[in-house]
């Protein structure tokens, strides 16, 4: 399934990329470039990122097929170029993947059920301006600090499940 919102506007043919690095505050407040580390780093304390060997279609294409062998469904697929495409926008390639077993999200939500804002789990893939490709995950010691979710063993089980999917898609496994 993939959420492509409609716009008005017809397509505009070829996105122009740019060629400047982009950067973002951190959790902190400081200034940052894109992440140049080749294995998960801790970007903002909340987000773990892994750097792609495979274009951002091709690592898609690889993480779901990672879900369907564990038999997690995929809720949703969310193509941000595209949709900024069709609005007339630019937008390197950025993809997001929403995905979840109610199994283990149930456990969380019953134990705070502000988590839910959280799930389902999503993984986003996206495109650099130098043409790498990354994706992200919650860092679920992060979230579960912020939910007062104490040692729940279903945190790192989540967590140990986002790494080898990230791997797995980026080309690394």
């Amino acid at each position: 399934m993939t959420n492509n919102a409609r716009s008005p506007h017809p397509k505009r043919g070829m996105v122009k990329r740019s060629a400047a690095l982009t950067t973002r505050q951190t959790s902190r407040g400081a200034s940052m470039s894109e992440p140049h580390a080749t294995d998960i780093a801790d970007a903002t304390d909340n987000l773990c990122l892994v750097e792609g060997h495979l274009p951002v279609d091709e690592t898609v294409r690889r993480l779901k097929s990672a879900l369907e062998a564990r038999s997690i469904p995929v809720f949703a697929t969310f193509d941000h170029a595209q949709n900024a495409e069709e609005a007339g926008l630019d937008l390197r390639p950025t993809t997001v993947v929403v995905f979840g077993a109610p199994q283990v999200g149930t456990a969380l939500m019953q134990a705070n059920q502000r988590f839910s804002i959280e799930l389902p789990l999503r993984l986003s893939v996206w495109e650099d301006a130098a043409g790498r490709t990354w994706l992200a995950f919650p860092r679920m010691s992060a979230l579960a600090a912020r939910y007062d979710l104490g040692n729940l063993p279903a945190i790192p089980k989540m967590q140990a499940l986002l790494e080898s999917l990230a791997a797995e898609a980026a080309g690394s496994r």
